[in-house]
């Protein structure tokens, strides 16, 4: 079993994401979309990863999705968002990515995020900086190692089962 973790992200936590799940599952290959590709014919499990700003994913992952659409809706796959108001998580895989891929996907979850201002850029920086001060950035932002572990066992059952 072949898996392919592609993921796209600007501050570093979707890549620290994937990382984690390249640890914990076999057979992986890890790319980052922001400047590499892949034939994802070759994968048994694709696992899409994508920082998540003002509602979107990446510009990268989400081309890469409707790239390889069809292909996709052929194969064992799974979507990982990294975002800071993971409560609101549904919402923007069905923002961004078709039904059909969803109903067709072994799982899809949030993996939380972080809220670092260092890492930021431009009007991103802003953003943080403003969603501190409100009531919703004083809730924590962190990376849900439980959500990462659930995903893992649900892959993992697929694909052992294959």
């Amino acid at each position: 079993m072949h898996v392919l973790i592609a993921y796209a992200g600007k501050t570093g936590t979707t890549e620290k994401c994937a990382g984690m799940l390249g640890q914990r599952l076999k057979n992986v290959t890890i790319i980052n979309l922001t400047g590499q590709d892949a034939d994802i014919s070759k994968y048994d499990l694709i696992i899409i990863g994508s920082s998540v700003r003002i509602g979107m994913l990446h510009s990268k992952a989400k081309k890469f999705i409707n790239k390889n659409k069809d292909i996709l809706k052929t194969k064992n796959t799974a979507y990982y968002i990294c975002c800071g108001f993971s409560d609101e998580y549904r919402t923007y895989f069905e923002k961004n990515i078709s039904k059909e891929l969803l109903d067709s996907a072994i799982i899809y979850d949030t993996f939380g995020g972080e809220m670092n201002i260092s890492k930021q850029k431009g009007f991103d920086k802003f953003v943080v900086n403003m969603i501190s001060k409100t009531e919703q950035g004083k809730k924590e932002v962190r990376i849900l190692n439980e959500n990462i572990d659930k995903f893992v066992e649900k892959v993992s059952g697929v694909v052992c089962q294959k």
